[in-house]
């Protein structure tokens, strides 16, 4: 044998010996067909128990009133519109051009979390939350409560 045939077969790289038994080769194929019924552990064919969920409770918005005298004081109607309250803003008191950035803002609000503002009157607005329903009697009445 010279020397390269000898490096060859030292690194597998010859030609494969002939009787040599794989051990991973199966002679014998399996003939299983997909209908037969499997065996299964009986354990494994009871019924799952689901863990008992609570129930979800129901937020009942809370209706607030707040007058307000400047563009800064506008998160006072944000953070409460984000928890899930109706709020009702009064900005009569309030320069013109600064009602209107706090009503873009209020309107901004209402678009992002897909809730509904109206007009009750002259610079009072009220923006509710998706879901929530409270009648126009309520937001009048929590308007006069101030």
């Amino acid at each position: 044998m010279s020397f390269i045939q000898s490096t060859k077969e030292f690194f597998g790289l010859g030609p494969a010996p002939v009787d040599v038994d794989d051990a991973y080769y199966d002679d014998e194929p399996d003939y299983r067909r997909s209908d037969d019924p499997m065996n299964y552990d009986s354990r494994r064919e009871r019924e799952y128990d689901a863990p008992r969920v609570a129930e979800p409770r129901r937020y009942t918005p809370s209706v607030l009133a707040m007058e307000l005298h400047s563009y800064t004081e506008a998160s006072r109607i944000g953070e409460p519109f984000r928890d899930g309250d109706a709020i009702v803003f009064d900005l009569t008191r309030m320069e013109h051009g600064e009602a209107r950035r706090v009503i873009d803002f209020a309107a901004g609000l209402c678009f992002g979390l897909r809730g509904q503002m109206k007009k009750l009157d002259r610079l009072v607005f009220a923006i509710i939350p998706e879901g929530a329903t409270v009648s126009t009697y309520e937001l009048d009445r929590a308007l006069r409560l101030r």
